[in-house]
């Protein structure tokens, strides 16, 4: 994990970055708005009109717009290049947990501890739609990235997935018309799936930004990963290493990854296909209380008790390695893969993930290096990047036939010593224990 900006303040309790600036809007406990520009690494702009703490923000896709919700029972509309609030909805009997834009109507979706959510039109300044079934404090509530769906989840120990296409449907054949404000009924939205898998309360769930996944985090320490289908969802995986209770998840956008914070102090990274921790960051006081990813790029930020961080699992170009003026080698997708610059066409050599009996799995290389002395074979060491600051560095070693590209039928052997590169035709040199060595 690559920290890129670090900041350090009162509590952060929400984070949104900018869908196409480098900018990242971090919600602060104290009831302050902060706007960043995580790569020239300032501060732009402080808003603050909230009483009390601010807890859930967002930034429309397309306009100059972000929204906020706090402990006021306030939610806000702000212009982010005026620099100012626009309007407030004050619909709400109490906290505003999270707070959210649709991502193609004017719609803004709420969260709160009076037990319901809300849908407001940010256009006419009205509350459109009102959802209610939770028992208890209902902690996030998203939209879909792609279907007419709603998920929520509460501390009544309950992730809750919402079917809104009865009201698209009637604000789709209302525009233009003279609707007043307080004309939605509550059926406009309804509960399609109870999810009830957590043995204490969820405070957090989230869609697939692609596949029809949901992730959820609770107070009994664990993340679970729902697939859902119609009016039904099963468990698929349970991810269990946290030692305090999970505050926010979120999948990867790009990866089969899931992201988790926790007051355990640890930021975890998972594969949920195979059920292991990826990767780790730990903090020795600050409890971590949100997370969030942007839509595109390649970042991660974190907020935690005394500040926030953006950070990246990992860089945004492939280690790879040049064979001749039109040949490269490259690893992609866990897979080590040869490119002809020159045809524009690639082969997939092997398989690159770190096999199941070792310690640590499908860890990501990070350097690559060609045996350019022995040109009999095509032979590569691959350098494994670190887990944690504890872990070994690792390497392997890959050799397959000059003239071919089948896959090597000999299994890499693994080495838990450092970094190595060749110096001969049979010869590596690698760091152990802050010693050089040479092997054959």
């Amino acid at each position: 994990m690559r920290i890129r900006y670090e900041v350090k303040s009162n509590r952060v309790k929400g984070l949104c970055f900018h869908p196409t600036l480098p900018w990242v809007i971090a919600t602060f406990h104290n009831g302050s708005i902060n706007l960043y520009d995580h790569s020239a690494k300032r501060l732009i702009h402080h808003f603050e009109e909230h009483m009390g703490p601010v807890r859930g923000v967002d930034i429309h896709r397309t306009q100059p717009l972000f929204v906020t919700g706090g402990d006021d029972f306030k939610v806000k509309l702000w212009n982010i290049n005026e620099r100012r609030s626009l309007y407030t909805f004050s619909n709400h009997n109490d906290y505003i947990r999270t707070v959210q834009f649709h991502w193609e109507l004017p719609w803004i979706l709420s969260a709160s501890d009076d037990q319901t959510i809300r849908i407001f039109n940010w256009q006419n300044r009205s509350c459109i739609a009102l959802l209610t079934g939770h028992s208890h404090y209902v902690m996030s509530a998203f939209f879909s990235p792609e279907e007419t769906l709603i998920i929520s989840s509460s501390l009544d120990e309950t992730v809750r997935i919402w079917d809104y296409s009865d009201l698209q449907q009637k604000y789709s054949s209302s525009r233009g018309s003279a609707t007043r404000p307080s004309d939605f009924a509550i059926t406009d939205v309804t509960v399609k799936i109870i999810i009830d898998g957590h043995d204490k309360p969820v405070n957090w769930a989230m869609f697939h930004p692609k596949k029809r996944l949901v992730v959820s985090g609770a107070d009994d320490k664990t993340l679970k990963v729902w697939r859902y289908q119609d009016t039904r969802a099963w468990e698929l995986e349970t991810l269990r290493g946290h030692g305090h209770n999970v505050t926010s998840c979120l999948f990867h956008p790009k990866h089969d990854l899931v992201i988790s914070v926790s007051e355990d102090k640890v930021v975890k990274m998972w594969d949920y296909n195979n059920n292991y921790m990826v990767n780790l960051c730990k903090r020795d006081t600050d409890r971590f209380w949100i997370v969030c990813a942007h839509p595109t790029f390649n970042y991660l930020a974190a907020g935690h008790d005394s500040g926030f961080m953006v950070f990246k699992l990992e860089a945004d170009r492939p280690p790879l390695t040049r064979l001749t003026p039109n040949t490269v080698a490259m690893v992609s997708k866990h897979e080590l893969q040869m490119h002809d610059l020159s045809a524009g066409s690639s082969t997939a050599l092997c398989s690159v993930s770190i096999t199941k009996g070792c310690e640590i799995l499908n860890n990501y290389p990070k350097y690559i290096y060609y045996n350019y002395f022995d040109i009999s074979t095509k032979t590569f060491i691959l350098n494994y990047r670190e887990i944690t600051p504890e872990d070994f560095k690792r390497f392997q070693i890959y050799s397959f036939p000059a003239s071919a590209s089948s896959k090597s039928s000999k299994e890499p052997c693994l080495y838990e010593y450092g970094r190595a590169v060749f110096i001969a035709k049979d010869k590596i040199c690698y760091i152990k224990d802050k010693q050089v060595f040479v092997c054959l």
